[in-house]
């Protein structure tokens, strides 16, 4: 009997090891805009990303380098695409998310990028749609989604509407990224959603980045239970990714004195006693950092 269990104990430790060393981590990068360009800047980003097992980068501030460097014009993207070079080839970075509000972003500026360079190792693997369509405040009268998006489209402000524009852009996105001399994968970020709004949303999408916005990971799993049970009731098969903040008043203060593997642990374990049926059910792949920034500054004090 005693042999038995430390066999079973065995198998657990080792289930949980090629769990967390199986996984996929992406790492949003804010202030790009002002990284691009600086051999400096760009190697530590790189070299940050590299030492902490990122596989993808989600670029924000692309709208800002669009305005410098038009990214559909190929004599003048250089500089992003010798980046997304130097990522896959030197750094091994095995993937480069493009990230946008709007699908128009993406047919005036990053399609247009893609097509313009022929090397696999330069082009974007991931299309990244950011838009809080849950966030009410924002979509109503007065809010950002309203004024710069919903208005402009003739649509009245609300949480309706506002759903139908960020659905309206994956489906654009979608048909972007069905160009024959492309590959890529189109992901979204999203918050809070209903059972209905998930079903519509997994029809454009091959990965869902979901917000696990947790100042301790011990309650991460049940943060997100309701909205994973949501996904398995409708038995999609996309890809799920973890998304886990470093911002002081979420995980920030806590990767401060923890390995943010830890956190991945402890998320994957709560799942494994909770919810077996969603561990066989939802294709898990990997966790999510928000950003480059915070996560540097709080593995920068860590003090381990």
């Amino acid at each position: 009997m005693k042999s038995n269990l430390r066999g079973l104990i065995s198998c657990v430790i080792i289930f949980f090891s090629l769990v967390i060393y199986s996984q996929k981590r992406a790492l949003y990068v804010d202030n790009f805009a002002n990284i691009l360009g600086s051999e400096t800047k760009e190697n530590k980003l790189l070299e940050f990303a590299k030492a902490k097992e990122k596989d993808e980068l989600i670029l924000y501030d692309l709208h800002k380098v669009n305005r410098r460097f038009p990214l559909g014009d190929a004599t003048k993207n250089g500089l992003l695409a010798n980046f997304i070079s130097k990522a896959k080839t030197k750094y091994n970075i095995k993937s480069i998310s493009a990230s946008g509000e709007t699908a128009n972003f993406f047919i005036k500026a990053i399609h247009p990028y893609n097509v313009s360079r022929t090397k696999k190792e330069e082009q974007f693997d991931v299309y990244n749609l950011e838009y809080e369509y849950w966030n009410e405040r924002q979509s109503l009268d007065g809010g950002y989604y309203c004024e710069t998006y919903l208005k402009r489209a003739s649509l009245p402000c609300n949480r309706e509407n506002s759903f139908n524009y960020f659905v309206n852009s994956l489906f654009v996105m979608k048909e972007l990224a069905k160009d024959d001399n492309l590959d890529v994968k189109i992901e979204a970020y999203v918050g809070r959603y209903t059972r209905k709004e998930i079903d519509s949303i997994s029809h454009h999408v091959d990965r869902l980045l979901i917000h696990d916005y947790v100042t301790q990971p011990e309650y991460s799993f049940l943060y997100v239970k309701d909205r994973l049970n949501y996904l398995d009731a409708i038995h999609s098969h996309i890809d799920v990714s973890i998304l886990f903040s470093a911002e002081n008043n979420f995980m920030g203060k806590w990767l401060r004195t923890h390995d943010f593997k830890k956190a991945e642990e402890i998320f994957f374990k709560e799942l494994e006693k909770k919810e077996i049926a969603l561990e066989n059910h939802l294709n898990f792949a990997g966790f999510t950092y928000y950003n480059y920034s915070y996560f540097k500054k709080s593995l920068e004090l860590n003090k381990n």
